[in-house]
């Protein structure tokens, strides 16, 4: 498989967990390596999906991705949760790793809605 094929179960276990997302209501931001692929036709699958959101629907999405059946944690507390199916995972980002930055709603004023 090549850098611009993704495997068809991890691309199943993004699609599933958006899905899940949206319809419970999550208000998130795809970025990492889907982003720069929306905004530059440059595609290159990585190991993970990341989606940006506050630390409150971090713990909405965690609950709802848990109930549909992933496994979840708060690998970070100051930044981080992931959801896992298998060996594929979702970052679920709500900081910078130093600390200094969170996500807040200023980072959605001016998001593009895509699909």
């Amino acid at each position: 498989m090549s850098e611009n094929e993704i495997d068809p179960r991890s691309l199943q276990f993004y699609r599933d967990a958006v899905t899940t997302m949206i319809e419970a209501g999550v208000q998130f931001l795809v970025g990492g390596a889907y982003a720069f692929s929306r905004y530059t036709g440059i595609s290159r699958h990585t190991k993970d999906y990341d989606v940006f959101l506050t630390r409150s629907e971090t713990d909405k999405a965690m609950e709802v991705l848990s109930r549909a059946g992933y496994r979840t944690e708060l690998t970070f507390p100051h930044w981080l949760g992931k959801a896992y199916n298998g060996d594929d995972f979702i970052d679920l980002i709500f900081g910078a790793g130093n600390g200094i930055a969170t996500v807040d709603s200023l980072w959605f004023e001016n998001a593009v809605d895509g699909e």
